[in-house]
């Protein structure tokens, strides 16, 4: 997972490589909530437009009550006082059976050890009437701190989005074109080495996803409601057509809004393609460059000294030029990823 991308094949987790079917998760939700969410299988993460459960869903019933730390001891203790008495008639009886005088003294031993068990068995059972014996599971009180991530699927429901589920075919379209400028982004050589401000853009760019991301959510929430209301219906009905309009016109404008942010990520990713391919041309022209001496030579055996001097004269004329060009890349890009600001966020819901 990266920032709030989940990223591995199938709606897993795993290394660093983003993928159009991954889980996205709101940044802002702590990390080790995006951990818990990002672990839990899909079956069980509540849909971006469904009601969230009023509990994690689990295979099996968990029990509400467990038993004090007092009343584990008083059982442990009762167990092992039983043993040991249990121990010491055995021993008693196959001593009188077998006439072997030694299983008495184990016997006594054992009758011992028995003593200090039933003493230990009392003390317990004090503590346990002053503790009581059973107390809440301690992950069901809202203030442990395993709470948030055991109750994570419903305390943050719609602050993930599952692309395969919560979106329909056009919104994974876009979020696929999104995804795709991301991933080029984070492979790019220019960001890796620090040459385009890295730190803006991995800052950034998980906050410009989620917010791409819950937008084609929602509004593939409200077109699928759509198509429930009106199935059976008239669209183009006077009644139904005048409150249907100004919906997709709001719809259409939000689509707009959506694609331009993508376009905008697009447009970066392109910027930083540009300079990563004038880099690669840089480093071509300069090691090319390290030529030019054995070419002069090459020219000095045919005694074409003016030849030699405009090779020199050429070569170093075009490696300035290419330098240039990939620095000018470079400052074009860093200027593109300077327009991705951090989206104005809500507060959650």
């Amino acid at each position: 997972m990266i920032g709030g991308v989940c990223g591995c094949p199938g709606e897993r987790r795993s290394g660093q490589t983003l993928d159009a079917n991954a889980i996205v998760i709101d940044p802002q939700v702590p990390a080790d909530i995006r951990d818990k969410l990002a672990q839990a299988p899909l079956r069980r993460l509540a849909g971006f437009s469904a009601e969230p459960p009023d509990v994690v869903p689990a295979r099996r019933r968990r029990r509400e009550h467990v038993l004090t730390a007092q009343g584990r001891k008083a059982v442990i203790t009762g167990m092992m006082m039983v043993f040991f008495l249990a121990a010491t008639v055995i021993s008693w009886v196959y001593a009188a059976v077998a006439h072997r005088q030694g299983l008495i003294l184990i016997g006594f031993l054992t009758l011992f050890l028995w003593l200090s068990r039933f003493l230990a068995t009392g003390r317990a059972m004090h503590a346990v009437r002053k503790a009581g014996w059973r107390e809440p599971r301690a992950t069901a009180v809202p203030s442990h701190p395993e709470w948030d991530g055991l109750h994570a699927v419903t305390a943050y429901h719609r602050r993930y989005v599952s692309p395969s589920r919560d979106m329909d075919a056009q919104a994974r379209g876009v979020w696929a074109r999104a995804v795709d400028a991301a991933t080029k982004l984070k492979e790019s050589e220019v960001v890796r080495l620090g040459f385009v401000d890295s730190v803006q853009v991995t800052t950034v760019l998980p906050y410009h996803l989620w917010d791409i991301a819950e937008r084609l959510a929602r509004l593939s929430e409200l077109r699928e409601q759509h198509k429930a209301i009106l199935r059976g219906v008239d669209a183009d009905d006077p009644d139904v057509a005048a409150l249907l309009a100004p919906q997709r016109r709001a719809q259409e404008a939000a689509d707009m809004d959506i694609e331009q942010r993508v376009r905008q990520l697009e447009i970066f990713t392109g910027l930083v393609g540009q300079a990563d391919a004038a880099r690669r041309r840089e480093r071509a022209v300069r090691k090319l460059a390290t030529l030019n001496d054995s070419h002069a030579e090459l020219l000095a055996h045919i005694d074409q000294s003016t030849g030699q001097d405009s090779l020199t004269e050429q070569m170093t004329v075009d490696v300035q030029a290419i330098i240039d060009q990939a620095d000018d890349a470079v400052r074009q890009a860093n200027e593109a990823g300077r327009s991705l600001v951090l989206p104005e966020r809500q507060g959650p819901e």
